[in-house]
């Protein structure tokens, strides 16, 4: 009797050792999914295009610049941040988008038309070919008159425009 005892102590274990080492086993993989998960998050960038840093006014051009829209684009020097640009606009590939970032200096004084989590433009604004070539668009972009999604960074907003 006792060599059964035995022999069902030793089995139980060798359950408990497979159970703490499968549970192990669990936590290294949650960790081996999140670290992937984190550099896919980071690398998704490498799908888009070229930033352009670009300086312009907010308004609507028919309106002398006045209300809300992007009036007299530019582009900067540099193909990245510089202290006279006031945004920049990127292509995003994987989700056939323009992003437009925008300070909190290029929008000061036009506040009232970024409230909320969608902006509107008025007006048709025709993306300038000196934009369109720093971006290496293919074809010409138009944003067209819309609402469209408006996200708050900790340097201004991002205005995300799905390219057609």
């Amino acid at each position: 009797m006792n060599k059964n005892l035995e022999a069902l102590v030793s089995r139980m274990k060798l359950n408990n050792l497979l159970i703490k080492t499968i549970l192990i086993f669990i936590k290294i993989m949650k960790k081996i999914i999140i670290a992937a998960l984190i550099i896919i998050g980071t690398t998704a960038k490498t799908f888009a295009g070229p930033i352009v840093t670009i300086h312009f006014e907010i308004g609507r051009q028919s309106q002398g610049c006045t209300k809300f829209g992007i009036c007299n684009w530019g582009v900067s020097v540099a193909r990245n941040s510089t202290s006279d640009s006031n945004g920049s606009v990127q292509i995003i590939e994987n989700t056939n988008s323009l992003l437009i970032t925008l300070t909190k200096e290029a929008v000061s004084g036009k506040e009232e038309f970024l409230k909320g989590n969608t902006v509107t433009f008025e007006e048709q604004v025709v993306v300038p070919s000196n934009i369109l070539k720093g971006l290496e668009a293919k074809d010409k972009i138009t944003i067209l008159p819309g609402t469209y999604k408006l996200a708050r960074t900790n340097s201004g907003y991002q205005i995300n425009i799905p390219l057609n």
